[in-house]
């Protein structure tokens, strides 16, 4: 395995504005389209070093996604702001808003997906009936978006 993509943190939309649709401008859905398209070759990948190659370049390309990261005042949830401050600084997650979040949310799941693919292969005893469910959870949310 080749030396692992600097993730500093994870950067996550704060919850209320997730956009349930959003239009995009044709250049965005191309890059979109694109990037999406990537992710998916990547998890259909039979070769776990041509699937890291495929997700650090995915990476590599979604680090233009402008973001600014945002100080929560009020959950809008039943949590206390110190519950949710004391689970971001264990996960290392940044809320953050975007331009465009749509580009924001797929990289989102490529970083998780990503970490997630540094434990699997850290840890060669995980369950791989259970590796595969989580590659189809991700398939899942890249066809979502």
């Amino acid at each position: 395995m080749t030396q692992p993509y600097p993730i500093s943190q994870l950067e996550l939309l704060v919850p209320w504005d997730l956009p349930i649709e959003q239009e995009l401008e044709e250049f965005d859905r191309e890059k979109l389209t694109k990037m999406l398209d990537q992710f998916l070759q990547a998890l259909e990948q039979q070769s776990p070093e041509k699937e890291l190659i495929i997700i650090e370049q995915l990476l590599a390309s979604l680090e233009i996604v402008e973001t600014s990261p945002i100080d929560i005042s009020s959950t809008k949830s039943y949590l206390e702001n110190w519950e949710v401050t004391d689970y971001d600084n264990y996960f290392n997650v940044t809320h953050v808003q975007s331009p465009n979040p749509a580009i924001c949310l797929l990289k989102s799941v490529v970083v998780t997906y990503y970490t997630f693919l540094l434990l699997f292969y850290q840890k060669k005893q995980l369950n791989l009936t259970q590796i595969e469910l989580q590659k189809q959870g991700f398939i899942s949310y890249a066809c979502l978006l």
